[in-house]
């Protein structure tokens, strides 16, 4: 081997590291995806979110989210799930949990229990059952907006120490 010197990153904090710099990029705006299926419901969680600091995309069903997901830098997914067929959102759900630095939060079913255990162990930042328009969705995403300015001037890995993950559960991801 001619070239024993050079040392590399492991995988992982490569893609944090791409991921780092793609945020310190974009830092101005900060992307806040919406999915809902129920178009008054995705326009009151797009106005909390644009008043939260956010600059939004929405999307009608689950194809395009995914799409939307794989081609562009997101920091905040709100996905709902309340009245409508979850199974259909669950792809989603399960795509954005898996994004290092992206803060999911699900709006559920009340007294969906199955649903809420599911959405927490996929390790969702918020899930929020019952929703309506006279919850303060604003505040939420005006904390999330906080959270993701942190986690884009933090170093590679440190997105789940400024999420509150410890060392070992940020080993286990």
């Amino acid at each position: 081997m001619p070239y024993r010197d050079v040392k590399t990153l492991p995988a992982r904090a490569q893609i944090q590291l791409k991921f780092a710099k793609r945020g310190v990029k974009s830092a101005g705006a900060f992307q806040c995806l919406i999915v809902s299926a129920d178009p008054p419901r995705r326009e009151m969680l797009e106005r909390a979110a644009s008043e939260g600091g956010w600059k939004t995309s929405a999307c009608a069903d689950a194809n395009t989210a995914l799409t939307y997901l794989s081609r562009s830098l997101v920091q905040l997914a709100l996905v709902d799930l309340e009245n409508q067929q979850a199974h259909a959102f669950h792809p989603v759900v399960e795509q954005s949990t898996s994004h290092s630095g992206l803060l999911l939060i699900v709006c559920g079913n009340e007294g969906a229990i199955e649903e809420e255990v599911w959405v927490r162990q996929l390790g969702a930042w918020l899930y929020l059952p019952g929703v309506t328009e006279s919850s303060n969705l604003k505040l939420l995403c005006s904390e999330a907006r906080h959270i993701a300015e942190r986690l884009t001037q933090s170093k590679p890995g440190g997105a789940d120490r400024a999420l509150g993950r410890s060392d070992r559960a940020a080993k286990k991801s």
